[in-house]
């Protein structure tokens, strides 16, 4: 496949992409997600299986699933975890995810319930407002792929001010990594990360891997991280605890707000990022 082929399909397919990632708890249609895409049913099939790695069912499988993972911290029960995800019942539910977890669903919230640690997070709450990104998906272990991520996201917003003098990253600019997958259960080669950068300019269009979406807006609880990203594994760990002990309603997973503006200059123990929780 060409460069600019790709390149061109990246776009139709991630279109659907979004639609799946957005809409995953509803009854999705290979017919709708090609006419989303532009591409006829046969040719998306294999188009879409080409770039993401998995077929769409697949694909729309394990969405589904690994939104259910942190919602297990909850008081939800599992029936009602199966309902928000789009499964008709708790059997059918019970079987998909022990095939794709390697255990029953009973089994994973009585993991995910345990408390291991006496240390308490305390988080500041905060409301926010809808806004847009531009963001680049990568897929690997996550230290990597978001690295990686970035680096292209980067260089698009590079060549935007070198060839069309609009500035992507101002003073004001809110540079957020999204991590969508539970890496205690998920093969590193199928953990998906966001590189993401706000942007009011829509004059900006979006390139090659270089896409656009809604963050969503509501209530989120705000712990702060400090030190090196490598580390950051533990304090969502501990997130996850304070998510037991106090019984919020998580809407989904986490986003990770990069507070320094030179991280890659900035010594590992200086680095701030804030992690947000979406709540009900």
């Amino acid at each position: 496949m060409k460069d600019s082929t790709q390149k061109t399909y990246f776009q139709s397919v991630y279109r659907s992409v979004k639609h799946i990632e957005e809409h995953s708890d509803e009854n999705l249609s290979l017919d709708e997600l090609a006419k989303i895409a532009g591409f006829s049913k046969y040719h998306f099939h294999r188009i879409f299986k080409s770039i993401v790695g998995e077929s769409v069912g697949d694909y729309i499988r394990r969405v589904r699933l690994q939104k259910t993972t942190i919602k297990f911290k909850t008081d939800r029960n599992i029936t009602s975890i199966a309902m928000e995800s789009g499964y008709e019942t708790s059997a059918a539910f019970s079987k998909v995810f022990k095939e794709h977890f390697g255990q029953t669903p009973s089994e994973f919230s009585r993991s995910a319930k345990q408390i291991n640690s006496a240390v308490i997070l305390s988080p500041r709450f905060v409301e926010i407002e809808p806004f847009d990104v531009l963001y680049v998906r990568r897929m690997g272990p996550y230290y990597i792929a978001c690295n990686e991520a970035w680096d292209v996201l980067l260089a698009f917003a590079k060549e935007q001010k070198k060839q069309y003098k609009k500035n992507l990253l101002m003073k004001e600019t809110i540079a957020l990594g999204i991590g969508h997958d539970n890496p205690n259960v998920t093969s590193p080669d199928k953990l998906r990360c966001d590189a993401c950068i706000s942007y009011n300019d829509k004059s900006v269009i979006p390139s090659g891997e270089v896409m656009s979406k809604t963050i969503d807006g509501g209530k989120y609880a705000v712990f702060l991280h400090k030190g090196a990203y490598e580390e950051m594994r533990e304090t969502y760990r501990l997130i996850g605890d304070w998510i037991v002990k106090s019984g919020a309603m998580v809407r989904g997973g986490p986003m990770f707000r990069y507070l320094n503006r030179a991280p890659r200059r900035t010594k590992p123990e200086n680095l701030r990022t804030e992690i947000y929780i979406p709540i009900s």
